[in-house]
């Protein structure tokens, strides 16, 4: 490996870079007990943004669709959606500059929760339904921006 390409990486990899975890998620593959949406952090990451899209079908049988992590500390919960609110073809935006998840259906952000977080160094974030498992072939996309607060600290779609 080139000198070049070594400091690239470096770079790439630094304190405060940025980068995105894509999964896509069908309907019915979503449980009542959590799944895994990321891998194991392998060090500290701030979760600055989650994007969420629907197909034309959207979502269908669970009350919430639930995004958590498994750290030891702060709340579990990190975005929280009525599956209801996740029909055909809605996006949803949870932001660091919006810490209060809004209370109208209409707009881009959870209505129930959408709080930033800081995944733990060897936690992961998951995804879970409430009160019943999804149904359906809708899908559904969920991007995750991660900040490194730990040089060279990463994840993957699990």
């Amino acid at each position: 490996m080139s000198f070049s390409d070594r400091l690239k990486d470096k770079v790439v990899k630094a304190q405060g870079s940025v980068f995105w975890v894509k999964k896509t998620i069908t309907s019915s593959a979503i449980t009542t007990a959590a799944q895994d949406l990321t891998s194991v952090a392998t060090g500290q990451l701030f979760v600055k943004e989650i994007v969420v899209k629907t197909d034309a079908t959207g979502l269908a049988g669970a009350t919430n669709f639930e995004i958590l992590s498994n750290n030891a500390k702060g709340v579990v919960n990190i975005f929280v959606e009525t599956v209801a609110n996740l029909g055909a073809n809605i996006t949803k935006v949870m932001s660091a500059g919006a810490i209060q998840a809004e209370t109208s259906a209409s707009d881009a952000h959870p209505t129930v929760t959408a709080l930033p977080t800081v995944l733990e160094a060897g936690k992961k974030l998951r995804f879970i339904g409430t009160a019943s498992a999804g149904t359906g072939a809708g899908t559904i996309d969920v991007f995750v921006c991660f900040e490194r607060i730990d040089e060279n600290a990463t994840c993957k779609a699990a």
